[in-house]
């Protein structure tokens, strides 16, 4: 076997039990509307034949009233509309054939019937709907959800508890009932909604897992960037900056004449300055010098100087740490688990009464936040979330941010919930099978990886402008590198990659550009072979796409050198329950690995100190000698403040590591040295003499993070493309398509459900409820266009990214974008329908209706008696070579 399973993995359990999503179905009106359908149904098909029946008979009657009543039958009948007298009487049904008469009256009575159950419909639509609204309150009622809308809605929070079910409220119903499903159908991203935890595999068998609800752990952070910026702000205080330590930019390049480095400007460049005796100066009493604090390097320069101008050499020195040459602060480390605390404990070190209110300011927001971990009564926890806001306003007005007019983050500070009695699951043995499926996955995915397009036109790139086999300085490529992509229309005459070219390749993974470079070709080439394969898959009866393993296996074994696995793969399953023992999974999402799926969550439980958490084993170098190295650096969102997962860390400017010094690289130790034999790029250690391949493991996209961060990963790393990689083979041809409507079948291999049945349609094509009309009346359209589509009744709807508003149609708005996020819907319930139309009507372009899978049915977490929709984060690792 050539791939580990990692032994521990995550856990994530929706807060609320699917069950109380039932509760807000109008089902006795939707077992009327299947009733209408099904008689609306049998009368479309019978008429047209009735109407060709009725055709010759009009000709043969003579009777000019007899024979417009006749006509009048026909249209009704065609139209499957109740005659306007009632129906055909007596006469007008001795005027045809015995027959046709009783067909006639068949479908006279079926009208009559199908009149009766609208109107009954319509009774119990209103009787419904009230019942409707009382569980809707009853449910947003319990104290878990109220703790949850404290913080991700304070506003419905406010409005649930001023609202009486007895009165309609269609906006406040429709925001409340999203809010619920997002806590019950799926585990949200929404950390207050979900709860998580390391499962362990053990010796036990059978698919369940069983968890306390009791033993919930809150834990409460204040927002990344303001303990980044609080701070920063405080080191500019003179009465602290004085005693404040410094120290050169880990990124300096120095080669005699000039000193290039990852500075401050535009956000983040690299900058380049002439190597002056006294920028030599400055820079060795930062690095070297007594006293390496603001004071004591200013005071021992201004000595050396003799004519004591520590004025000037001041202000010198803060215009280098302005630009990021220097870099000055109080060295609290950027994943600290007591920020605050940690800074409160430092300004002890400094006098002044402006430090003093600081201390206690800051101290004060500190027992704040812890305070409201412990509180269990919503209304308790609004008025702490109100406590610690004026907590906050006192530490901006004393910072003198309000003055600035600086606002508060919406989101001041977030809540974590970490289950702390989840017992082990199953032995590893039965899923074997799954972890083969998954591990074809996993190679595959090189395929797919969105970095190698980039890494490969950077390959040649290197190769003509430095040379085949050179070595050049990290920072130097880089700065070569934002120089060509800042020139697209400059390309040295004979060379193949330009700016243009490297701009395509490094933010167009897909499709892989074809620009006459081979391997690119190839790479074009080998995915449009493996759609192929997978759409020459034929589709069974019950509309399952299934995959054999032996093709795939061939397939990859014909892969060439530089398309490689990726090294580790998190994959987030959801497991199905089965009579046969056989472990099944849905993969909901994959993601690089090396530990990132649980170490932010092993910072939290560290942070809690519940132990909960078990620290995995640093991994071993991968298996062509490289070691992972994570990045240092939060870069202000809390998404990455994470535990450490990797025996190295490369130092990025502008952060603090809690690392030991033989265990950080800094930047400006690291070269890129081209290999000529396999044609790659490498990053090296120069200090250490190893190959680095950099790993992002904060939880925040990599496009989103500062360029050379960015550009480390590109070029040096690996990303796991689910949606390019996934959606691509899964829409590999659709199994049929009517009336504009495009069905894409489940695709699964092995044991692994890959990628869920959709249906994807133009928000114009479904059915729109008209102003004024009738309720049942939206219900019937609505059942009649999705039995007619096979959609099933509870399944997920999302706008397709890349369509409909310009903020979905950009990159990174279009990420925030809610309108992308996969929204619950339930046929059989008005209010969800409601949802449906606010769906609808928020895109101008493509919808995609999903499965919902699993089902009630198909639910393996426990809490006592109530299933909870999980998600289990695996890991597989690559152990060797893969053939």
């Amino acid at each position: 076997m050539n791939y580990r399973v990692e032994p521990t993995f995550v856990v994530r359990a929706a807060e609320l039990p699917l069950a109380v999503l039932a509760r807000l179905r109008t089902e006795k009106t939707a077992q009327l509307v299947e009733q209408i359908v099904d008689i609306q149904e049998w009368l479309d098909a019978q008429g047209e034949p009735l109407s060709d029946a009725l055709h010759p008979m009009i000709g043969r009657v003579t009777e000019i009233s007899l024979r417009r009543r006749l006509i009048s039958l026909r249209r009704d009948v065609y139209q499957g509309r109740a005659p306007r007298a009632g129906g055909p009487d007596a006469d007008l049904l001795a005027a045809v054939p015995a027959e046709l008469a009783d067909a006639l009256d068949t479908w006279r009575r079926k009208v009559i019937d199908r009149d009766a159950l609208i109107t009954r419909a319509g009774d119990e639509l209103l009787v419904e709907e009230e019942m409707q609204r009382r569980a809707l309150h009853d449910i947003a009622s319990r104290p878990a959800v109220q703790r949850g809308l404290v913080l991700a809605s304070r506003d419905l929070y406010l409005s649930l508890g001023k609202w009486s079910p007895s009165r309609a409220d269609r906006k406040l119903e429709r925001k409340l009932a999203k809010y619920l499903s997002r806590m019950a159908a799926k585990t949200s991203p929404y950390s207050t909604f979900t709860a998580s935890a390391q499962g362990r595999w053990s010796s036990r068998t059978g698919a369940e897992l069983s968890f306390d609800g009791t033993g919930r752990r809150s834990v409460v952070e204040l927002n990344a960037f303001l303990q980044q910026q609080i701070p920063r702000a405080l080191a500019t205080w003179p009465e602290i900056r004085a005693g404040l330590p410094m120290r050169v930019n880990s990124s300096v390049v120095e080669d005699g004449e000039m000193i290039r480095f990852l500075g401050r400007k535009d956000g983040e460049a690299v900058l380049e300055l002439n190597a002056t005796p006294t920028l030599r100066r400055f820079l060795g009493q930062v690095r070297r010098g007594s006293n390496r604090t603001h004071g004591g390097v200013v005071h021992e320069l201004a000595a050396a100087d003799r004519r004591n101008r520590s004025e000037e050499v001041a202000r010198f020195l803060d215009q280098l740490i302005d630009i990021g040459l220097i870099e000055i602060g109080f060295e609290l480390p950027d994943n600290d688990v007591d920020p605050l605390g940690g800074l409160v404990d430092l300004l002890a070190r400094f006098d002044g009464e402006r430090v003093a209110s600081a201390r206690e300011s800051l101290g004060r927001l500190r027992s704040a936040l812890q305070d409201y971990e412990d509180l269990e009564a919503p209304a308790a926890r609004l008025d702490q979330a109100q406590a610690i806001h004026d907590r906050l306003r006192n530490v901006y007005d004393l910072l003198g941010w309000s003055a600035s007019g600086e606002q508060i983050p919406k989101n001041a500070f977030y809540e974590d919930v970490l289950m702390t009695g989840v017992r082990p699951v199953r032995a590893p043995e039965p899923w074997q099978e799954l972890f083969n499926d998954l591990d074809l996955v996993r190679r595959l995915a090189g395929l797919y990886d969105r970095f190698l397009p980039g890494q490969i036109a950077a390959e040649e790139f290197f190769a003509e402008h430095y040379g085949s086999g050179a070595q050049v300085h990290f920072l130097d490529f880089y700065s070569a590198f934002c120089k060509a992509i800042g020139q697209p229309g400059k390309r040295p005459a004979g060379f193949r990659v330009g700016g243009a070219e490297l701009a395509l390749c490094y933010e167009q993974a897909f499709p892989v550009p074809r620009m006459g470079i081979e391997r690119l070709d190839q790479l074009a080439d080998l995915q449009e072979t493996l759609v192929a394969l997978v759409s020459e898959a034929p589709v069974d009866g019950e509309g399952v796409r299934r995959l054999p393993s032996e093709p795939v296996r061939d397939f990859l074994h014909h892969l060439p050198g530089h398309v490689r696995p990726q090294e580790s793969l998190a994959c987030y399953l959801q497991p199905l329950a089965g009579t046969d023992g056989q472990p099944r999974a849905v993969l909901n999402e994959l993601m690089t690995g090396f530990g990132r799926s649980q170490a932010r969550l092993l910072r939290l439980d560290h942070k809690a100190g519940t132990g909960a958490f078990e620290q995995p084993e640093l991994p071993a170098p991968s298996p062509d000698g490289r070691y992972y190295a994570e990045v240092t650096g939060t870069v202000g969102s809390n998404l990455n403040l994470k535990r450490p997962m990797t025996c190295y860390e490369i130092s990025y400017p502008m952060s603090t590591s809690d690392r030991p010094a033989k265990r950080q690289i800094p930047l400006n130790d690291l070269v890129v040295v081209h290999d000529p034999q396999t044609r790659q790029l490498r990053l090296v250690s120069k200090s250490r003499r190893i190959g680095v391949m950099p790993v992002h493991l904060g939880m925040m996209v990599e496009f989103l993070l500062p360029p050379a961060y960015r550009f480390l990963l590109q070029m040096f790393g690996q990303a796991v493309p689910r949606f390019e990689f996934i959606k691509q083979l899964s829409t590999a041809s659709a199994s049929d398509e009517l009336d504009g409507v495009r069905r894409y079948p489940r695709l699964v291999l092995g044991e692994l459900v890959v990628n869920r049945a959709s249906w994807v349609v133009r928000a114009q094509d479904l059915p729109w409820r008209p102003a004024g009309g009738s309720g049942v009346g939206h219900l019937i359209d609505v059942t009649r266009w999705r039995r007619r589509h096979g959609i099933p009744r509870q399944c997920f709807v999302r706008a397709i990214a890349g369509h409909g508003h310009a903020a979905q149609k950009s990159r990174v708005d279009g990420m925030f974008d809610k309108t992308r996020k996969p929204v619950y819907v339930d046929f059989s319930s008005a209010l969800f329908l409601n949802v449906l139309d606010e769906v609808v009507a928020g895109t101008d372009e493509a919808l995609v209706f999903e499965e919902m899978l699993p089902g009630p049915a198909d639910l393996v977490a426990r809490d006592g008696d109530a299933r909870h929709a999980c998600e289990f984060v695996v890991e597989l690792t690559r152990g060797g070579r893969d053939d």
